[in-house]
């Protein structure tokens, strides 16, 4: 493993209220041993949320849990390719369970090392589990541990994927007669048919079409909720470092204010001292001066 790797680790391990601290330590660190760009890729590093952080943990001390994911998002995926409908319900309902599961193991794990997560956590766990299984992508950063904030996906599933969706019941019962016709019928059953299979076709191709402007818009949204996403973080991790650094400077005031404090004392007592021997030096003055007069008499 890496050294960058090791940090990563490091740091997605930790509870996000010291995740900055430590990577600006780290950072610091390692510019100093000359690794400058390292450096910059640590302090890009954001601070997770508390889903995200729940889940690293979750998938960093439950493995197999996280396997139970990976293996129904590839039945699923596979599923919907070959059109399997009835697989397909089935494995809807073992994805509702596995989630539900999952994000009480989450919430379990998160409890074990001392956090209690919120409802609106627990929700955006479930929602970041369902959008792991339906998006290569995001299931790719659950299992490596590594997520920064909670991820949705309410699409048809993983991209350039879709149910094409069983023939009209019109058209079977329009099927199913032509086989029972007469001889003579044939070719008028063979001519419903083809009618049945261009409507189907038809049917097809405007779901089709439909499927691809809602999965472009889908993108887009995505895209857009994670850029707002990210800026929502960064500001975060911003407003972090701030509260950091004025708390490091309401430390060094303090200490500022206490020399002051008693260096003002120590002028006080310096001033008084000064007008004392000012006061001397008047008194010893004038005795000099009444000697030198006294001599100078004799």
């Amino acid at each position: 493993m890496s050294r960058c790797d090791e940090i990563v680790d490091e740091l997605y391990g930790l509870t996000p209220d010291v995740f900055v601290k430590r990577r600006n330590e780290i950072a610091k660190e390692v510019k100093a041993d000359g690794e400058t760009s390292l450096a910059k890729d640590i302090s890009k590093l954001r601070r997770p949320t508390q889903a995200a952080w729940a889940i690293n943990q979750w998938v960093r001390a439950n493995p197999d849990d996280c396997d139970q994911v990976t293996a129904l998002a590839a039945d699923l995926s596979a599923a919907q390719r070959r059109s399997a409908a009835d697989t397909m319900r089935e494995l809807s309902r073992r994805r509702q369970e596995l989630i539900n599961s999952s994000a009480d193991g989450v919430a379990g794990t998160a409890s074990s090392l001392g956090v209690q997560l919120s409802d609106s956590a627990v929700r955006e766990v479930a929602t970041t589990l369902r959008a792991a299984i339906a998006d290569a992508e995001i299931l790719a950063d659950l299992r490596h541990g590594r997520l920064v904030t909670s991820a949705e996906y309410s699409g048809f599933g993983p991209a350039g994927v879709f149910v094409v969706p069983d023939p009209p019941a019109e058209s079977k019962r329009k099927g199913g007669h032509s086989h029972d016709a007469e001889p003579e019928n044939v070719d008028t059953g063979s001519a419903d048919e083809t009618e049945g299979s261009d409507e189907d076709a038809e049917v097809r191709r405007g779901l089709e079409a439909r499927i691809a402007r809602a999965e472009d818009d889908e993108q887009s949204a995505r895209k857009s909720l994670g850029d707002a996403s990210s800026a929502v973080d960064e500001a975060s991790s911003e407003v972090d470092e701030l509260v950091a650094e004025a708390r490091d400077l309401r430390v060094q005031l303090s200490r500022v204010e206490d020399s002051l404090r008693f260096a003002r004392q120590r002028l006080s007592t310096a001033e008084e001292g000064r007008s004392e021997a000012k006061v001397a030096l008047r008194d010893a003055v004038a005795e000099a001066n009444k000697l030198r007069a006294a001599l100078a008499d004799l």
